[in-house]
């Protein structure tokens, strides 16, 4: 129920927590009640919804996932979105296995096998024991480019992986057996290398450049314009900076803007770029922030009624094309907490549709000026109601 996440939360880091749905316990649904970010997820066949090196640590308590099966499959998913110095903590089985394996139903040559094998594999995709005590290890994912040549030996396991997967590609992406090997050409992709926090959230990320049309001056534009934007919007809806917001999704990022301009706010933002966008995610996490890809024609892995306020900046502008907004709406009508608000941004002709579909989900909308109050865009500030269906007779 990320009980660890939420006890970073409070130390001023942004954790996503991750766990499958489960028949017993929503763990997730839990977690998103409690105030803690966490999606829906399982590493299993297909990529996490994550660009590559982004996270600055990866953690797993007692999850009991072979590691060490299937080629090391699982680790390498993590190896991939873990950023060159980053940190893999892990606590339970197999380690501190001398102490433990009584407890674990199996015997002490079996988990010392298991141990033994964790850490070859670690060591061979270009992780070091960091640190070691009790129940927990740390790894570090190293950023020396001289271990990752050594992956060009032919009889190398794991192999390297070659280019014809983008490292970046998460959406229905298959897993796979092989090492994304950071590019060695990237200089402030390491840990160590960025600047710290909160400096890291107004400081132009250098991957920022591979992004088509993406560049230093575009970022610090699209920093300034969102300040601006978040100052407006708590004058249209001033719950925002208040505890009546806990959660906030921006449903069509580009590189988080909105969520750095409530950085000081006693909320958290999911950032989620479009599957079909270019990838800005990576700038997103490189400035310190989280989020996920995703397709807004299906739907998005969270439980009902846990987010607190939606923000969406021309979405149906740029995607309405690929699916019906109405289906994109009763999505968000799932998303959102009863009693919580939307902030539709749009082109004067989508307010107006989307107004009136509003009303048939029983929402509650008004529609505003922006901040320079320009004719052919406005704001739709839109509540969802809390009713009850009548009983059938």
């Amino acid at each position: 129920v990320a009980s660890w996440g939420g006890d970073l939360l409070d130390r001023g880091i942004l954790t996503v927590s991750l766990a499958p749905r489960d028949n017993h316990e929503a763990q997730v649904q839990f977690a998103l009640e409690r105030g803690i970010p966490a999606v829906l997820g399982i590493i299993s066949t297909q990529r996490l919804p994550f660009p590559s090196n982004s996270f600055d640590m990866a953690h797993c308590s007692r999850c009991l996932i072979p590691w060490t099966e299937f080629g090391g499959v699982y680790l390498l998913e993590v190896h991939r979105i873990l950023r060159p110095g980053g940190f893999w903590v892990l606590s339970g089985p197999p380690v501190n296995y001398e102490n433990r394996w009584r407890g674990w139903n199996t015997t002490i040559e079996e988990q010392r096998s298991d141990y033994e094998k964790l850490q070859d594999l670690l060591t061979s995709m270009c992780f070091k024991l960091f640190n070691k005590k009790d129940d927990i290890a740390v790894w570090q994912k190293l950023s020396a480019n001289s271990c990752y040549r050594k992956l060009d030996n032919p009889d190398t396991y794991p192999p390297k992986c070659d280019d014809g997967t983008e490292p970046d590609s998460a959406w229905y992406t298959p897993l796979r057996p092989c090492v994304v090997v950071p590019n060695p050409g990237a200089k402030k992709l390491k840990l160590n290398a960025l600047a710290k926090w909160p400096e890291r959230l107004h400081i132009a990320p250098e991957r920022v450049s591979d992004v088509r049309g993406g560049s230093a001056g575009a970022f610090k534009h699209d920093d300034s314009k969102w300040k601006v934007r978040a100052k407006h919007y708590k004058k249209l809806l001033p719950a925002i900076g208040t505890d009546k917001i806990r959660n906030v999704m921006d449903m069509n990022t580009l590189y988080g803007g909105f969520a750095a301009a409530l950085a000081e706010d006693p909320l958290w933002v999911m950032n989620v770029v479009s599957s079909y966008a270019a990838n800005t995610l990576s700038v997103v996490y490189d400035r310190g922030l989280i989020g996920a890809f995703h397709d807004w024609c299906e739907a998005f892995s969270t439980y009902p009624r846990t987010y607190d306020l939606l923000h969406l900046d021309n979405l149906f502008t740029a995607e309405s094309h690929r699916c019906e907004m109405k289906y994109v709406l009763l999505e968000m009508d799932r998303i959102l907490r009863p009693n919580g608000y939307a902030i539709i941004r749009e082109s004067s002709y989508f307010t107006d549709i989307v107004a009136t579909m509003a009303k048939g989900m029983r929402w509650s909308c008004r529609q505003e000026d922006t901040e320079y109050a320009v004719q052919n865009e406005k704001i739709l500030i839109c509540q969802k109601t809390l009713w009850y269906s009548k009983e059938s007779s």
